[in-house]
Order: structure tokens, then C-alpha cells, then sequence
């Protein structure tokens, strides 16, 4: 089994971050019903902007170089995705989160597994199991415990629509989870 750290108080590496992700960025008006959401519930984490995320969390990486090649490559093989919700929540036993969850085509699966076996073995895992891909769009995370409720009701009622992406995102958390604020490193379109 893969060891797993918490990277919640990790310090800014070599290249400036302390973490990094892979996702895929949700568009206009995805985006911005996302935000609203999370400006109603004011979540206590440094959270990335509306996103399925394809690679979880990791860090301790040599190269950000090494990391560019691996992903454009994973890129070239693939063209747009099309994400549509489950109608199931995402929520997580460890902190208060909540999303939706987000059905996993073979193309996305494929995506991911590329991506983890590129990426991971030269990297630290700050994430899930990456063989346990659950793909979501996070609403919120770490609420205060007096919106739990609130915060869970609203995850319920949304209504996420299904949305295309031609892209791969590299994004990289400056701080920590709770001060930091995530980054755009660089976007990998598909197709190369």
C-alpha cells in the first residue's frame, strides 16, 4: 500500500509551493455557481477553484521540468472530456466536505492512471490511494462545525450541470491548507 502524508502545514518547496494537484477546471457558468456556494458557506481551507481532480495532492518533487514533460505527454493522448454528475454527494469522513460525485468514463480513468503512474513515483502521495479514483467536484471543505448542516443541505440541492474540458491543470498551493491560496502552475491542453 502507498503511504500517505498529511501535507496540511507542509512548507513551500524549492519552486515556491508546497503542494501541487492535477485537475481539471470546471468553465463558465460551472465555475461561478461553484463560488457562490462556497462564498454562502465560507469554507476554513485554502480551496482551488471549481475542479474534478484527476491527480490528488502530492509533493517532494525534484523536477517541476520533469513534472511539465510527464503531463503534457499523458495530454496528448486524450481530447475533450465530458463530466457529468452521478446525482450521488461526495462527502469525506475526515474533514467536512461535501461535492458532487462525478461519473468516471474509461477516458477519464485512463487519464488518471496515466497521470499517477508518470507522476507518482517520484513524488510523495498527500492524497487518497490514487487506485481508489473517485472522481468529485468539491463544494466545500472544512466548514465551520456550525454550517455542517447548512453546508450539507446545500450539497444536496445543487444542481451541478454536466461540463466539457480540454485540459489538464498543474496547480500548486503557496502556504498552508488553512493560510496558503492554490495557484495556476500551468495548464497541458489535450491533443498536445
Amino acid at each position: 500500500m502507498m503511504q500517505i502524508i498529511d501535507a496540511s502545514d507542509r512548507p513551500n518547496d524549492v519552486h515556491g509551493y508546497s503542494v501541487y494537484c492535477l485537475v481539471l477546471l470546471a468553465p463558465e457558468p460551472v465555475a461561478s455557481d461553484v463560488q457562490k456556494v462556497r462564498e454562502l458557506l465560507r469554507p476554513e481551507r485554502a480551496m482551488i477553484p471549481a475542479h474534478v481532480t484527476i491527480l490528488g495532492t502530492f509533493c517532494g518533487i525534484e523536477s517541476l521540468e520533469r513534472v511539465y514533460e510527464q503531463v503534457a505527454g499523458a495530454c496528448k493522448e486524450f481530447d475533450t472530456l465530458s463530466l457529468a454528475p452521478t446525482g450521488e454527494i461526495f462527502e469525506s469522513s475526515h474533514v467536512i466536505t461535501a461535492g458532487a460525485v462525478i461519473e468516471v468514463i474509461p477516458e477519464m480513468q485512463a487519464l488518471h492512471d496515466r497521470l499517477a503512474e508518470a507522476i507518482l513515483p517520484t513524488a510523495i502521495n498527500a492524497y487518497l490511494d490514487p487506485a481508489k479514483f473517485i472522481a468529485h467536484l468539491t463544494y466545500y471543505e472544512e466548514l465551520p462545525e456550525s454550517e455542517k448542516e447548512r453546508g450539507a443541505r446545500v450539497a444536496r440541492e445543487f444542481e451541478l450541470s454536466a461540463f466539457d474540458v480540454r485540459d489538464v491543470t498543474l496547480m500548486g498551493r503557496v502556504g498552508t491548507s488553512s493560510e496558503g491560496d492554490w495557484r495556476v502552475v500551468r495548464e497541458f491542453p489535450f491533443g498536445g
